[in-house]
């Protein structure tokens, strides 16, 4: 026994800890999956937390209208100005507001003195200019500029709370609510299913007003166009529930505020009986509850309109003085319509309107395809990969694979124990985030490729089993460090400027990395060890016979690379032509703006019945097209307008597109987007891309030419005047283009030879993906980008992998013509080049014909990166050292 206890390293400890930690933290989403439970009943609970796109739910980008903060204090002071003023016995000539942000006030010359010094006590610190017109003087009152902005970010800042306290007493599980920017607010609702009646809860301002009805001017004049001073129309819906029908009455009523709903402190829902129909009753504080009653004791006889958000809700006749500090707001409410105003009113009105300028909808049932479909392909690819790994790689391949399968594990057991260990941080889950599971495997078997190729190579040189496997463990280690390293940065890119599904890829494909650095430097290397030092065996089960290509090929790849350039050149003028004739890319919804809206109907349906139905409702400019395969009669419809889908229109368009088609539909997904949304999303979507590079450039030149310093410069040189002049009405796509090729005479000048031949076959991989998703007619969406992304992390694994091979050649075939040691590295590489892509493929292909039509073109991006990111490590970045030395000769 003790034998045994000094033959278990702190390595083994270590690792086994892990893997049961890991495996321990899952156990509770496998009991969840396999019997259908929403929540976890097994010790410790943990769950990974689905988004949007995989449990349903909405996902909202509101705009605060700060501005109108501002305009509201400036009509408060100009109101409280008339009451101090008459107090004060100052006299003057009129009080208005001009632009909602600057008070006119015409004051005679002999009560000058007296105003302002009225003003620099009752509003010290406010701005106050003057200017004389005929016998008067006329003052300007408005906040200075830091003041504005102060009120601008309290708004937002009150109105995230206002919502927060909303959404908590509406009760959706789980929400995330926080400020984006300077006053943009993001709210994700996951698992909500009634999205029209949250919309109408979050956007409902709220101001609840109690104004008196304008009884002494004639309704009839005011609606002719004569509305008298102090005076406004304002209306009461009316629906009915037989006829389905709303009508509007109109009430002439005086625009001075007797109370507000700053001063309730509840709001309750009723049932009246006797008429089955609900009320909201009220109640104010004791402040509120005085002035209630003055105001209701000095006009008995009178109506008072009880106003919500410039809407009349009730105008009941004042029958005599309300003491007690209650009220009851009629309307003819349903149960939920009841409840939510309750809720609105407890949680008080949002200092400022809110607008929405993003919205992302996912129904539940689009939500639960999503799920089965990404993990039946991430199944079958992982199947596929392990079966082929035994295959190629013997005894070896199933070393692989239980790394592979320790991988999963590792990666399902991080996201259910981050709420666990950290509470209040969640990891979500979201479909491209099953993609980035599934690109995991692939890149977790190229570490086992890289070592399993290294230890042939040493068998073949005549090592022993053991020697071999620590030469192969050993001189692989830093090839793939570098590998994923490069990775793990354009995931970091991907977190810091990406949004929603997007940021989801990028944490578990950081997750995916961590994992599958561990599996395959320390996990495999332990169970090598395990066979070959504890029982000794003398032999390896390697696949020492499977080869793509023979030990000792000499393959002319270089003296090819004219050839190669040709292809590359003609591919790209070709991506060049159809970007041309198309103008420019495609963009989707979430780049160019306008709304998208998945629907299915019971039925195959006609294109342009459907298009029939869209007239209907005002939707004339819309395009209609089959979305995914044609059995399951999904169509995209897609508008360059942003249509407010508020609380009627998915009822209106639903009953119109059964009227023009006669057959029933669903909603399965909205997309609207805002203009301004979409350019932000375009600039850091370019943004991404740029920084991710330049990153790429420090680890190459450091790593590769021990330039740390002057890769650094370089870096900072492009990287801040580019943050800096994003923030301008600058075109951004000209600016990175013009950093980038700035970038590539710099390489070339501080000889960043390394970096340059990374920095072009990025460009290249880039521009090719670019230039086929124009010839097939695909739209660029934010999780293209994150491909894109990606496909610049894969594409530089084997770059390094080749560049890492060149350097070892360089220093020990020295007396070889560069040419030569390239030729001899790609070819001695070749095979792990062949087998990580085949391997890679293997798993996205399965994604792209298993994951569904909402993950397809994601597919098809990996697959075209894969494809060539493969041929320019081969004839475009190593060719570009070749062009550097003869340049320089």
């Amino acid at each position: 026994m003790s034998s045994i206890l000094q033959n278990i390293s702190w390595k083994v400890v270590v690792s086994l800890s892990v893997v049961f930690i890991a495996i321990f933290f899952t156990l509770p989403v496998i009991d969840m999956m396999i019997n259908g439970k929403e929540e976890p009943d097994m010790w410790p609970r943990s769950k990974i937390n689905l988004g949007l796109d995989l449990q349903g739910g909405m996902h909202l980008v509101l705009e605060v209208q700060t501005e109108k903060a501002v305009e509201g204090q400036i009509e408060r002071i100009s109101q409280e100005l008339r009451s101090g003023l008459r107090s004060k016995q100052i006299r003057h000539r009129g009080i208005d507001t001009v632009n909602g942000t600057v008070i006119k006030v015409k004051v005679k010359d002999k009560y000058i003195d007296k105003f302002k010094a009225f003003i620099n006590d009752e509003y010290r610190g406010m701005r106050l200019n003057e200017d004389k017109e005929d016998d008067l003087t006329v003052f300007s009152i408005d906040y200075i500029d830091r003041d504005a902005a102060e009120i601008k970010r309290l708004a937002t800042e009150q109105a995230l709370e206002t919502i927060r306290n909303r959404i908590d007493q509406f009760g959706v599980g789980e929400p995330e609510i926080r400020v984006q920017g300077n006053r943009r607010i993001l709210v994700q609702l996951p698992g909500i299913s009634d999205t029209k009646r949250a919309k109408e809860l979050i956007g409902k301002t709220a101001l609840l007003e109690f104004k008196l009805v304008d009884e002494i001017n004639s309704l009839q004049e005011a609606l002719r166009g004569n509305i008298p001073s102090g005076s406004e129309i304002l209306y009461e819906e009316r629906y009915d529930p037989e006829t389905k029908q709303t009508t509007k009455q109109p009430y002439l009523i005086k625009k001075k505020t007797s109370l507000t709903g700053a001063d309730l402190t509840d709001a309750r829902v009723q049932m009246d009986a006797q008429n089955n129909t609900f009320y909201v009753s009220i109640r104010f504080n004791k402040k509120g509850g005085k002035v209630f009653a003055r105001i209701t004791g000095e006009n008995v006889n009178k109506r008072l309109a009880i106003v919500l958000d410039n809407k009349v809700y009730s105008a009941p006749n004042i029958e005599s003085k309300i003491t007690g500090g209650s009220a009851i707001i009629t309307g003819r409410f349903s149960d939920a319509e009841a409840h939510d105003l309750a809720i609105v009113l407890r949680a008080g009105a949002l200092p400022a309107p809110v607008k929405i300028i993003e919205e992302r909808t996912v129904g539940p049932s689009l939500g639960r395809d999503s799920i089965r479909m990404g993990l039946m392909s991430m199944c079958i690819g992982g199947i596929l990969v392990i079966f082929f790994m035994v295959f190629y790689y013997r005894g070896a391949g199933l070393i692989a694979d239980l790394a592979l399968i320790i991988n999963l594990f590792l990666i399902a057991g991080t996201l259910a124990a981050i709420p666990v260990l950290i509470p209040g941080v969640r990891a979500t889950l979201t479909l491209p985030g099953i993609a980035g599971i599934i690109l995991t495997i692939g890149m977790a078997v190229d570490a086992n490729v890289l070592i399993f190729e290294r230890i042939k190579e040493e068998l073949q040189l005549g090592k022993t089993p053991r020697a071999a496997v620590s030469a192969g463990f050993d001189r692989a280690t830093w090839t793939i460090l570098d590998a994923n390293i490069t990775t793990f940065l354009v995931a970091f890119v991907l977190f810091q400027f990406g949004t929603g599904p997007v940021k989801g890829f990028a944490v578990t494909l950081s997750i995916g990395i961590l994992a599958s650095l561990f599996t395959a430097l320390v996990f495999s290397r332990i169970i090598f060890d395990y066979f070959l030092v504890q029982k000794q065996v003398k032999t390896l089960s390697i696949g020492e016979s499977m080869h793509f290509i023979k030990p000792g090929s000499s393959i002319g790849f270089i003296g090819k690379r004219k050839i190669a350039f040709c292809v590359s050149a003609t591919v790209i003028l070709v991506g060049i032509i159809s970007l041309t004739m198309n103008q420019g890319p495609k963009l989707g919804v979430d780049f160019s703006g306008g709304t998208s809206i998945r629907i299915q109907f019971q039925n195959s349906v006609k294109i342009e019945d459907i298009k029939d139905g869209l007239k209907e409702i005002e939707i004339k400019s819309a395009s209609v097209q089959q979305y995914g395969d044609s059995s399951e009669n999904e169509y995209l419809i897609r508008t360059s307008n942003t249509v407010a889908t508020d609380k009627n229109f998915t009822d209106k368009l639903i009953q119109a597109l059964k009227t023009a088609t006669h057959h029933a539909s669903e909603i399965r997904q909205v997309e609207m987007v805002g203009p301004q949304v979409g350019e932000d999303l375009r600039k850091k979507a370019l943004l991404s891309m740029f920084y991710a590079i330049l990153l790429i450039v420090i680890y190459i030149s450091g790593r590769f030419e021990l330039k740390w310093m002057l890769s650094f410069v370089m870096a900072a040189a492009l990287f801040i005047p580019v943050y800096f002049l994003s923030s301008f009405n600058i075109s951004i796509p000209l600016m990175i283009a013009a950093a980038l090729i700035v970038a590539i005479l710099l390489c070339r000048f501080l000889e960043l030879r390394y970096a340059m031949g990374a920095i072009i076959a990025l460009i290249h991989d880039v521009f090719i993906t670019v230039g086929i998703f124009s010839v097939f007619n695909k739209e660029f969406t934010l999780p293209i980008i994150a491909a894109l992304l990606t496909i610049i992390g894969y594409s530089l694994n084997d770059t390094i992998v080749v560049f890492d091979r060149i350097r070892e050649n360089l220093k020990n075939h020295g007396k070889n013509s560069l040419e030569q040691n390239i030729n001899k590295s790609i070819n001695e590489t070749l095979n792990r080049t062949i087998m990580t892509s085949v391997t890679t493929l293997i798993v996205v292909v399965a994604l792209f014909l298993l994951g569904g039509s909402t993950i397809h073109d994601f597919a098809f991006a990996m697959i075209v990166g894969v494809m060539v990111g493969t041929y320019s490590s081969i004839f475009v970045a190593s060719p570009i050292l070749i062009a550097w030395e003869r340049k320089t000769s």
